[in-house]
């Protein structure tokens, strides 16, 4: 009796769940389909990151890619890794984003090449106010971050509505952030891309029912942009997120490839978070200022 009574109560070995990041892609592994034939698209800022692997999305499942940044070399090399992983050739085009001239060179050449823009992917960004408090707050500094995370932004959607959007209709993926729905500890860039959204809802109101308008809001996201805000060790970092780890890339541009492919056509002025499950946490106050430096939520 005893004997039985120590087997019934004897230890259960449970599997320990495990967290792998996913392997780097091969052209087998993203060509899913064929959502873009016959479909033209803009990525601005694709020379690396997130940019980059939307721009890879979208060629390898039969798009028309035009990507521009403002490094020629970056861009170049983009543009070949692309081709070289999905054997779809993508027109690299050189601009800044902030600079007037350069966004209508750039649409101009993307519609002169495509014979129209069907998608305008907008993911570049910038923090150069370096997380300051807002008493800290360089005005002159925040205006040229809101200039590059909003007003460029702005800029290129209408470049692309009036270009060929109106006529042929299309759809715009604004890449913002989690930090856009309230981050004490990074108020100037939090103030640019609650901005973003606020955009995208009047842009989706405004260019319906041609244009659909749609953001994609991550959470931390494992790219050389990020690195730079992120002073916590990579393993902590991975331990917050309800999913076991930081986003990277390719998490985010399949977000951004599915709002912009017409498997979405019934849902515009909607932000998609993208995070991991991190939204679903408190706030953590607990933390040091110095110690959090830019975790981004």
């Amino acid at each position: 009796m005893r004997e039985r009574s120590q087997r019934a109560v004897s230890p259960v070995s449970v599997p320990t769940a495990t967290f792998h990041l996913p392997k780097p892609l091969r052209t087998r592994e993203i060509l899913v389909s064929e959502r873009f034939r016959n479909k033209s698209a803009l990525v601005v800022g694709a020379s690396r990151g997130i940019g980059f692997a939307a721009a890879r999305n979208i060629a390898a499942e039969g798009g028309s890619v035009a990507i521009t940044g403002r490094n020629e070399e970056a861009l170049t090399d983009a543009a070949r890794l692309i081709k070289e992983e999905t054997g779809t050739a993508v027109l690299p085009v050189v601009g800044h984003a902030r600079r007037d001239e350069d966004r209508r060179a750039t649409v101009e050449t993307a519609v002169t090449e495509f014979g129209k823009l069907d998608v305008l992917v907008y993911t570049t960004a910038t923090n150069i106010s370096r997380n300051a408090t807002a008493l800290e707050l360089d005005p002159e500094v925040m205006l040229k971050e809101y200039d590059l995370n909003v007003v460029a932004a702005l800029e290129y959607t209408k470049l692309a509505y009036w270009s060929s959007m109106r006529d042929n209709g299309g759809s715009v993926v604004l890449l913002s952030s989690v930090a856009a729905f309230g981050n004490v500890r990074l108020a100037p860039y939090s103030m640019t891309k609650s901005a973003l959204e606020v955009l995208r809802q009047h842009l989706a109101d405004q260019l319906a029912p041609a244009v659909r308008v749609n953001s994609v809001a991550p959470g931390f996201v494992d790219t050389a942009f990020a690195e730079k805000l992120q002073r916590l060790p990579k393993e902590q970092v991975d331990a917050s997120y309800p999913l076991g780890r930081q986003g990277n890339p390719e998490d985010v541009a399949r977000a951004i490839t599915f709002l912009a492919s017409d498997e979405a056509e019934w849902i515009t002025g909607t932000a998609l978070v993208v995070d991991g499950g991190k939204s679903t946490q408190p706030y953590r106050h607990d933390l040091p200022h110095v110690e959090l430096g830019s975790v981004l939520h």
